[in-house]
């Protein structure tokens, strides 16, 4: 499990020699922070406020420095309004890995995997630790595809999520250390947990 951060190339230097871990970097319109040249995810920013024109300058970027995935706009809370913004803006990331943020109701929605590289799981606090949630997450990684889980700031979202999860970000982790130190330890001891079990 990655952890992106959503932070400046100079901080996740920082960070890097301070923890002694690989960070990847998570770049959103609300921050713009440049790019770090470390692997990276795109978000939308809409759990905030969508700001299009910044998010389609950063798509622009994209296509030169490609990510890992582009998160396309979505509704917090529902799916239905989420697959229609898909849909609508899946034109205009041609050639780039897009990504769904999955959403509440996402069980009884249809999802075109063809034309998906990556999911995000955004939506409510319920739904990300429901089966819902897990049941996109796992069918996702059956066709391959990358899993991105937001919204991560505590040991034990990090254990909701371990062994299925590529990647995971939090605003709590990216602001407060002692929050990112919570999280590196579950992650550092579930794969040390994992590993000792193989044995």
């Amino acid at each position: 499990m990655k952890i992106m951060l959503d932070k400046s190339p100079v901080k996740i230097d920082e960070y890097r020699d301070k923890y002694g871990h690989e960070f990847l970097q998570l770049r959103t319109p609300l921050t713009s922070n440049s790019l770090h040249g470390c692997p990276y995810g795109l978000d939308n920013g809409c759990f905030t406020t969508f700001k299009r024109k910044t998010w389609e300058r950063m798509l622009c970027e994209a296509r030169e420095h490609k990510p890992i995935f582009v998160c396309l706009p979505d509704i917090v809370g529902s799916a239905q309004r989420t697959i229609e913004l898909f849909k609508e803006f899946e034109h205009i990331t041609n050639g780039l890995p897009r990504a769904l943020v999955v959403q509440d109701g996402i069980g009884v929605q249809t999802i075109n995997w063809s034309r998906v590289k990556a999911i995000f799981v955004g939506g409510s606090d319920q739904f990300k630790i429901s089966s819902e949630a897990i049941a996109v997450a796992k069918t996702a990684k059956m066709l391959g595809k990358w899993v991105h889980v937001g919204r991560v700031n505590t040991p034990l979202r990090v254990q909701n999520w371990i062994g299925l999860a590529d990647s995971i970000d939090g605003s709590g982790i990216s602001r407060f250390d002692h929050m990112l130190e919570s999280v590196l330890d579950s992650i550092n001891g579930e794969s040390k947990q994992i590993k000792m079990e193989a044995i």
